[in-house]
């Protein structure tokens, strides 16, 4: 998980530690960033809907890499 964060923009990882990390509101981050308290929210939401992609694509992969690897351990055991 940790390596999907390190790959979101910088804006979006920056709110995305800060808030869920680091406890922050989004009033302290808006204030730190000096960008509003909506575009902070904004930024959150756009890293949760970016990690969730790469998440489910991630599972996808999974899967497939889980299917060949049974149909090898079926070819091998005939």
């Amino acid at each position: 998980m940790l390596e999907l964060i390190q790959k979101l923009p910088d804006r979006y990882r920056l709110v995305f530690n800060l808030y869920i990390l680091d406890d922050y509101s989004h009033k302290e981050i808006a204030e730190m960033l000096k960008i509003s308290e909506g575009t902070s929210k904004s930024n959150l939401s756009r890293a949760r809907q970016i990690l969730k992609k790469q998440i489910e694509v991630h599972q996808q992969k999974k899967s497939k890499c889980n299917e060949r690897t049974e149909k090898h351990r079926q070819i091998i055991s005939r």
